[in-house]
């Protein structure tokens, strides 16, 4: 297994494994171009067998440099449950804490319990402020990311 630096020519690949693992999410692909290309320093792919099988979208804030954000992770579905996403998180806060950040946030959907026990897991705390609402037990931001798109934010402090 490999793990490195997002390059341009990958995001078709990100695109790919992001369909797999998530038919129904649905997003502007060409944020994956844009990422892969000019946040390349904070974005990974994971290699198996010479092949993208997970990768992971992220940077650093451009007006805080304390603060990371994390876009976007995803594992091809037949390579879950293998210690991927962790370990591309890994290289992430590494990557994100030399550069200055003390900082990791994210969003997640509160529909999502296998993501919203993930992130706890990995030692991300929700960040809950504004019009909080509960949706099936779990309590989320009102509206976050638009007219009825409610999410989790997480913070997670790095070392």
């Amino acid at each position: 297994m490999l793990i490195r630096n997002a390059r341009e020519t990958d995001f078709m690949n990100c695109v790919l494994i992001a369909r797999k693992a998530w038919p129904e999410f649905k997003e502007r692909e060409s944020i994956y171009h844009l990422f892969c290309k000019f946040f390349n320093n904070t974005c990974f792919v994971c290699e198996q067998d010479k092949e993208i099988r997970a990768f992971l979208l992220g940077f650093i804030s451009q007006i805080d440099g304390t603060q990371a954000y994390i876009h976007l992770v995803a594992v091809d579905p037949a390579a879950q449950r293998q210690g991927l996403a962790g370990k591309l998180y890994q290289k992430f806060f590494e990557t994100a804490h030399a550069l200055g950040a003390r900082l990791v946030r994210l969003i997640v959907n509160p529909d999502n319990p296998g993501s919203l026990a993930f992130h706890e897991k990995m030692g991300f705390q929700p960040d809950l402020r504004g019009d909080i609402i509960k949706i099936d037990g779990v309590l989320a931001v009102k509206d976050y990311n638009g007219p009825q798109l409610h999410m989790v934010p997480f913070s997670r402090t790095l070392p």
